[in-house]
């Protein structure tokens, strides 16, 4: 292990204090955290001998225990070397490899903080031995940068910390990232930076921070308070008085809140505190280090039944589905199409999105669909329905509601506007999916915060939302999606799966876009969508648009239902945070290459050395037309060769996307 103690020296303090420097750092040696033990604690990052955090305070404040963190005086030190092989059947790699170092720091006053260094990144975290319960009244984990000018990628909030009349924390966590210098944050107290925060430093290295295993406790934002441009504070919700909070079945809104962030028990860990490191942006993709240090499950072996897979989905299309006898909209008719387009195509979901039951009470039936019967269908074509509700219509009541549908033949939940990150809500997960799971039933959580490690956890979790999804095309007419597609792959994506639900086949120039809720388009190239089914790590894939679109173009379709939602292996192959990104996936003897681009038309060269050998290679790349008719494609078979470099052309928007067969594997060579 190497750990070592950098520095010792005489403070001169009350009660004979000394400082010290603990470092851990990575089996490559290239990531370091430093622990300072001075007269508070405080906290270092480094990569390649470089300061990427400079150091900052740490600590926690719990009632009646003080401040832990002041004043600390080293009780002992536990080390040990993590090497770890971590299964992972519904993941963007079949097994994780985690290696690491570990230190934990026990401090008098019971209290402990645990330092890890993997290849990576770097984490740390606080873990008490109090015993009872507790209540944590403030944490100190923020951020302090070495220069002002870094360049960031910072994410806010949607809610106004200071209007006494909204909850300053009720967010969807979905805004578009914008490029800044980190002193151009915005040090207005009404703007909070959710995480993931992507920091990209002179050299090129990069440092994507968030945090995993969040349990029992609120997530982490930040702010800054504007007195240091190159420091951000963090800002956790507190917990929510209970009398206060206005249930409309949509959504609970807090209006007041308690002064503590967390009751909880004594004897506990608490979130990791997260720095993914890389020397380019596009090996943040391929870390593992949020699941890794998520708690595992410990029953994981009684999971073979959920199935991750595509899913054909209503609501982003408004149930519009053309040349059909029937009137189409939210009814049974509609449904019994999907299903059979869903069976046709492959498609293991169809998703029953909110309209199936009356007016968000989810115990009642809409009287046009009828749900047993479109189940017994569904499930006679071997697909399986997903239904929709609001996290509301659940509090209190989870067994009730999936003990009714699972009894019925549902195969899952997608829980909707949570839109909040304090204990209730974390618990609430938490708690939701468990009980899921004892039912059998997959969980897709929409309206919510980062994935934090919690499909680890809970493996019926499938996916998160907690992104500015192609859903936001149906009213939006003024963003950049095609660079936003671009940044969330070194963003939000590094922290694990993301509900973005692509694949638009009615697709439109910069010039052309305009939004359309009842008839959505996307920005940018078919090919572009089509990409993001490789792209975008999904293990629950929707479909957005109609079937009827994807009739009328399957040749499209046939290629993206093929895609696989989970991977044996993720290979980070070319990117630039804002202007493009490129990766490869492996699922068996085949992979699939995605790249896409911002607005800006480029040429882009890709390194084949993941490959072995001869590859037959079906490629949809852009038309030669497709600046003037986004949906303007080119569909060839080819052969390519691993070890050697490809040469791509992205149109404005564009996209580029293969499944690669070995030949070998086919016969033909």
């Amino acid at each position: 292990m190497k750990i070592a103690v950098l520095g010792v020296l005489a403070l001169g303090c009350a009660g004979g204090l000394f400082a010290e420097t603990i470092a851990v750092r990575s089996p490559d040696g290239k990531n370091e955290i430093r622990l300072l033990v001075e007269e508070s604690l405080r906290y270092a990052v480094l990569r390649n001998g470089q300061v990427r955090i400079a150091p900052t305070p740490l600590s926690m404040t719990v009632e009646n225990r003080g401040v832990l963190g002041a004043k600390p005086v080293v009780a002992g030190k536990r080390e040990r070397a993590v090497a770890e092989t971590i299964l992972t059947p519904v993941y963007k790699k079949a097994a994780i490899h985690a290696k690491g170092h570990e230190v934990a720091v026990r401090f008098e006053g019971g209290y402990q903080v645990i330092l890890r260094a993997h290849d990576d990144g770097v984490a740390y975290r606080f873990a008490t031995a109090l015993g009872g319960t507790i209540k944590v009244t403030d944490e100190q984990a923020a951020l302090t940068f070495p220069s002002p000018d870094l360049t960031a990628y910072v994410g806010y909030n949607w809610g106004n910390r200071e209007d006494a009349k909204q909850d300053k924390l009720q967010n969807s966590w979905e805004s578009i990232y914008e490029k800044m210098k980190v002193s151009e944050v915005a040090a207005d107290k009404q703007r909070l930076v959710y995480l993931p925060l992507l920091l990209q430093y002179p050299d090129g290295a990069c440092v994507c921070v968030t945090e995993s295993d969040l349990l029992d406790y609120p997530g982490w934002n930040l702010y800054r308070d504007g007195k240091d441009a190159a420091r951000l504070s963090p800002w956790m919700a507190r917990v929510p008085v209970s009398r206060t909070v206005e249930d409309n079945q949509r959504q609970r809104l807090v209006k007041e809140r308690e002064p503590w962030l967390a009751e909880t028990a004594g004897t506990r860990t608490f979130p990791w505190r997260v720095f993914i490191m890389a020397d380019q942006p596009v090996k943040l993709i391929e870390s593992d280090l949020v699941y890794a240090l998520a708690t595992p499950c410990a029953q994981a072996d009684a999971f073979g039944w959920v199935k991750p897979g595509k899913v054909a989905w209503d609501w982003w299309n408004d149930w519009n589905v053309s040349g059909v006898p029937f009137r189409a909209g939210c009814n049974t008719a509609t449904y019994k199409y999907y299903i059979d387009f869903a069976k046709k195509n492959g498609i293991e979901y169809v998703i029953f999105d909110e309209g199936w039951s009356v007016s968000l009470k989810i115990m009642e039936i809409h009287p046009d669909v009828d749900v047993p019967e479109l189940i017994r269908y569904a499930d006679a074509r071997g697909v399986g329905i997903i239904l929709w509700c609001s996290w509301p219509q659940l509090v209190g009541r989870q067994h009730e509601v999936f003990k009714r549908y699972a009894d019925m033949g549902a195969k899952g939940f997608k829980i909707d506007f949570m839109d909040r990150d304090d204990q209730f809500v974390v618990k609430f997960l938490e708690e939701t999916a468990n009980i899921a799971a004892s039912y059998k039933l997959i969980v897709d959580y929409h309206g919510m915060y980062k994935p934090t490690g919690l499909q680890r956890t809970c493996p019926n979790i499938v996916n998160f939302e907690g992104v500015h999804g192609l859903e936001q095309l149906k009213w939006e007419n003024g963003s950049d999606f095609p660079a936003h597609d671009c940044m969330i792959a070194f963003t939000r994506m590094v922290a694990g799966p993301l509900d973005y639900t692509p694949g638009s086949m009615l697709n439109q120039t910069r010039k052309g876009f305009k939004a359309n809720y009842a008839q959505p388009t996307s920005q940018g190239t078919r090919v572009h969508q089509m990409a993001l089914m490789t792209l975008f790590e999904a293990p629950l894939q929707m479909l957005c648009d109609t079937p009827t679109q994807y009739i009328r173009n399957q040749a499209c379709t046939d290629f993206m239902v093929k895609v696989p939602t989970v991977w044996d292996e993720t290979v980070g192959v070319l990117g630039s945070v804002d202007e493009y990104v490129a990766v490869a996936r492996r699922k068996g003897d085949v992979w699939y290459l995605a790249v896409i681009g911002n607005w800006e038309p480029r040429e882009l060269t890709l390194d084949l050395g993941f490959l072995k050998g001869a590859y037959r290679a079906e490629i949809f790349a852009d038309g030669i037309n497709a600046d003037r008719d986004a949906t303007d494609y080119t569909h060839e078979v080819r052969t390519v060769k691993g070890g050697t470099s490809l040469t791509v052309q992205l149109s404005s928007g564009g996209g580029w996307t293969a499944r690669l067969t070995p030949k070998k594997f086919l016969g033909l060579f």
